[in-house]
């Protein structure tokens, strides 16, 4: 199984094997989801990998269990670091990543899944080209848990409208996840490694300075990465985007705001007081052009009402001068009737 334990999220270890692609899984007291995240990784076309679990703060008897499991079938290619206590998302990413010696880098978490070609595929996007990263198009999968059983009660493409991945619309909100990103491991020494003092939008904010620095292609097709959500669910088995919406509304809000200030402290800032006026007028301009929209519709809906008024009485016009005609003519036909008889 090589089961590795170490102290705390900065212990350097030394017994892993190398490969091209190390996988970093994070996992908390959700055996359930574990077992289902190694099965999927252990699936994979690509086979030149090492997944390192990251046991953050969670028990560590259960996840031993699971993973001596598949200790056959791995060959060696599943390891363990035990945090005694909770480091954090961030924190354990970032353990793994130190950890381990590859190529190419993904963090798997242990509720998501990968299509079985994802690794050879994004693999062989990146030695094609100079790209320093691949995200693929991704499907969130509703999902929720029974009993000791995963159901799927539906699906959707996440971020459909997606062709590229670009700074400009990541500035805006993030057009990736972990799952479906695969990336060369020397980015880190530009960039830095992921934020550890952010509890959540982590990966968000370092595909922020990705794409600030390098290229990341976007592999087109069907979805190749399965991000599964449990709207229901709560505590360890929940989603964080779901789970902890408020924290992902804040730490957004945190992560722009030392961006801004950043980029003050560069700049000043005479650029952005500019343009937070000219977004002001622009924003004055398009409600004041909407009012007078809607008041033009009220006028048209006015008109229209009193067409629709004077349409009714032309109908009812129509219909008593078709009703008066009617009696006329039968009026005529029993008039000749009659004058006929009497002349008989």
């Amino acid at each position: 199984m090589g089961g590795i334990r170490a102290l705390d999220s900065r212990t350097t270890l030394t017994a892993l094997p190398s490969a091209t692609v190390a996988i970093i899984m994070r996992t908390k007291n959700r055996t359930l989801l574990l077992n289902r995240g190694i099965s999927d990784v252990l699936k994979q076309t690509y086979a030149d990998w090492v997944l390192l679990i990251v046991n953050d703060g969670g028990s560590p008897r259960p996840v031993d269990d699971l993973v001596a499991k598949y200790s056959e079938e791995a060959r060696g290619r599943i390891h363990v670091v035990h945090n005694p206590s909770s480091l954090g998302m961030e924190a354990a990413s970032n353990a793994g990543i130190r950890a381990t010696d590859s190529t190419f880098l993904a963090i798997h978490d242990d509720d998501d899944e990968w299509r079985q070609d994802f690794l050879q595929s994004t693999v062989a996007c990146l030695k094609g080209s100079d790209d320093q990263g691949v995200m693929v198009r991704t499907d969130i999968v509703y999902e929720r848990i029974i009993g000791d059983r995963i159901e799927i009660v539906g699906r959707e493409p996440f971020a459909a409208d997606v062709s590229e991945i670009t700074l400009f619309d990541l500035l805006r909100h993030n057009r990736g996840v972990p799952i479906s990103f695969l990336y060369r491991r020397s980015v880190h020494e530009h960039i830095g490694y992921y934020n550890e003092s952010l509890p959540v939008v982590g990966d968000w904010e370092f595909h922020l300075r990705f794409a600030s620095r390098f290229t990341v292609h976007f592999m087109e097709g069907e979805a190749r990465a399965y991000w599964n959500q449990r709207r229901e669910a709560t505590g360890d088995m929940g989603n964080s985007v779901i789970a902890r919406g408020e924290d992902h509304r804040k730490y957004d809000l945190q992560v722009r705001e030392q961006y801004l200030k950043d980029y003050v402290e560069s700049y000043g800032v005479g650029a952005l007081l500019y343009l937070t006026k000219l977004q002001d007028r622009q924003s004055h301009e398009f409600h004041v052009r909407a009012d007078q929209a809607e008041r033009k519709l009220e006028e048209i809906i006015d008109v229209m009402h009193g067409q629709n008024a004077r349409l009714e009485r032309l109908e009812a016009a129509i219909s008593d001068a078709s009703l008066v005609s009617l009696l006329r003519r039968r009026y005529r036909r029993i008039k000749e009737r009659v004058f006929h008889r009497a002349t008989v």
